[in-house]
């Protein structure tokens, strides 16, 4: 594998405690996963010894630490609340027998205040998969942060945030491999090499052309903007051999390979599978649990729902990705949900 890692991911944090933006989300992932990590049962002694050298790289680092520590102690009282109504519902339920909805209805609260607690900054899934991608990527974006990449033939790719990226171009071959996230390429024309994306269940060969790929959920989606694209399931390692059952995509068409293989070709709207390039993101008449998800891959720390009854409210528009506020605004206007930062890293929507 071809190393392109940039300098700043290789070194630790500068031994100053001020770092930019998207090393401090970095850090705070890292902090996260050691978190969850060291409470594990399983854990061993050196991957402790493995988090002290973490914690004493830099004083970066011990920010970090820190400010996590801080974030999960000012979540407590959020829960304790939440307790506390579960407990009043439940009671108001047992007194108006026979009706026991009140009762349930505490129940999905209490279990929502404890979602908080999991679901800040991807808390509520250990991020070991994600550390070991970033470990063998040579490129990685950390949420909410795009970068542009010219490639070692001349070719680009964008990448989304929240992406890994492994380079590996050889002779007969132009290979990358998107650990996860998504990347817009733009490819330079080289009969002689074909320039293969590898998307975990699905994989994309050109010549040169433009198009996206992104990896999610055990699910690849290639998008084209301009050219021919081959896509297959499962095509096998020669990239010059001929591809069984494959589709081809041309300009404004889809297609996607998952678990029962692929499907497609489909129409695609560029201006809605394109607009993270121009650092936007539209929906179109998509639910407010289906807007969350996609608000939370882009950016840094979590949105929670709090409320189940706007979970199927529907979305439209176009929102700015660098300006949270104003999609936290227009949901609260259009929807009647009411947002609460409790952190840079955590918005309860009640």
């Amino acid at each position: 594998m071809t190393d392109h890692r940039d300098d700043q991911r290789r070194e630790p944090a500068d031994n100053g405690s001020d770092v930019d933006g998207s090393d401090g989300d970095r850090l705070f992932s890292e902090a996260n996963a050691w978190f969850f990590r060291l409470q594990s049962d399983d854990h061993t002694p050196a991957e402790r010894a493995a988090f002290a050298e973490w914690l004493a790289r830099s004083p970066a680092h011990a920010d970090a630490w820190s400010g996590l520590q801080t974030l999960l102690h000012d979540l407590k009282e959020p829960a304790r609340a939440a307790h506390r109504d579960a407990r009043r519902a439940a009671y108001a339920g047992f007194r108006s027998a026979p009706s026991r909805r009140p009762a349930a209805a505490g129940v999905r609260r209490f279990a929502a205040a404890m979602a908080v607690l999991l679901a800040v900054g991807g808390l509520g899934v250990w991020r070991g998969p994600t550390l070991y991608q970033d470990a063998v990527a040579d490129q990685v974006t950390p949420a909410g942060q795009r970068r542009t990449l010219i490639l070692p033939d001349g070719s680009t790719a964008e990448m989304n945030g929240g992406t890994a990226l492994a380079l590996d171009f050889r002779d007969s071959e132009r290979r990358v491999r998107i650990l996860r996230g998504e990347a817009w390429f733009h490819v330079a024309r080289d009969p002689d090499r074909p320039f293969v994306v590898d998307g975990g269940a699905g994989t994309a060969r050109v010549l040169g052309t433009q198009f996206s790929v992104r990896r999610e959920d055990g699910r690849t989606t290639v998008t084209v903007g301009d050219g021919l694209v081959e896509v297959a399931a499962h095509p096998g390692t020669d990239s010059r051999a001929p591809w069984p059952d494959s589709v081809r995509l041309h300009a404004g068409e889809s297609a996607e390979a998952g678990p029962l293989g692929l499907s497609g070709p489909r129409a695609a709207d560029p201006a809605v599978a394109f607009a993270w390039r121009q650092g936007q993101i539209v929906f179109r008449q998509q639910s407010l649990a289906s807007v969350i998800a996609a608000l939370n891959g882009q950016w840094p720390g979590r949105v929670v729902l709090l409320n189940d009854e706007a979970a199927e409210r529907v979305v439209s528009g176009v929102f700015a990705l660098d300006r949270p506020d104003a999609v936290f605004d227009a949901l609260e206007r259009g929807l009647g949900v009411h947002a609460t930062r409790i952190t840079p890293y955590l918005t309860l929507l009640r």
